[in-house]
């Protein structure tokens, strides 16, 4: 299998890097400073997409919105039968089916967390992907991540939950560690200590399964340390503040497209 992707910034390098395991990539981007790095690092390239397209089974387009339309125009007539796959946020498959004309589209919409492999990405196929050529892309690029097939209408629920989130935890990983300074710990210590309770605390529920309530019943011990801290999140409104908080981030989502 060999994969052309056109643009080489954060996303498209962080899938390149982690499809190249699987399947063999070449690497287009406008820029001859990116093109270079790509070729530093281990990639082919090419200096149009006339080539590439001539190279290529499947294409990965992981522009900037505000380019993708120059580039979708470019690709219009010459896919074929050619997967096409975009990374581009809020690039509709319909937007995409115009702009290229090509009959096999598959949109993505991954986090910030395939920057280290582990993206939690939205996936929605377009009427003309077959069954198995579905499989195929399932299977290639669960490489970059978790996949979830989700209707497009739930993209935007997506981006507030699964998008957005890595700011959110990002920040609950930040209070934790401030809340470790205030109880004397140096910032540095906390802040890796707040890293293995929570990636910690994540494989757990990832391997043993079951409700994350019931994990919160087995550290509390009753009358102790951990049921007073789970009392102030309870009168705070914890639960509450992170539903309000991801229904407001999807609200928006929803406005900007």
């Amino acid at each position: 299998m060999r994969l052309g992707v056109i643009g080489y910034g954060n996303m498209g390098e962080s899938f390149a890097k982690a499809l190249r395991e699987r399947a063999e990539v070449v690497v287009y981007d406008v820029s001859e400073e990116k093109r270079q790095k790509a070729w530093a690092e281990g990639f082919g390239v090419v200096k149009s997409t006339e080539f590439l397209l001539e190279h290529s089974q499947w294409l990965l387009v992981a522009v900037k919105p505000l380019d993708v339309v120059e580039v979708l125009k470019s690709l219009r007539g010459k896919v074929g039968e050619r997967l096409l796959i975009s990374l581009v946020a809020g690039l509709s498959l319909s937007k995409m089916k115009e702009l290229s004309d090509a009959s096999k589209l598959i949109r993505l919409m991954p986090n910030i967390n395939a920057l280290v492999g582990k993206a939690t990405i939205a996936c929605a196929f377009g009427s003309g992907v077959e069954e198995k050529e579905k499989e195929s892309f399932l299977k290639l690029f669960s490489v970059c991540g978790s996949l979830y097939e989700l209707k497009e209408e739930a993209f935007d629920a997506f981006t507030a939950l699964a998008g957005s989130g890595p700011a959110f935890v990002f920040r609950f990983i930040h209070a934790l560690a401030l809340a470790g300074v205030k109880e004397g710990f140096p910032y540095e210590v906390a802040k890796s200590l707040a890293l293995d309770v929570v990636s910690g605390s994540c494989e757990l529920l990832k391997e043993k399964g079951g409700h994350p309530e019931e994990w919160v019943v087995k550290v509390a011990s009753p009358g102790g340390t951990t049921i007073e801290g789970i009392r102030v999140l309870e009168e705070k409104g914890f639960a509450g503040i992170v539903i309000e908080c991801i229904q407001k981030t999807s609200e928006k989502a929803r406005k900007l497209l």
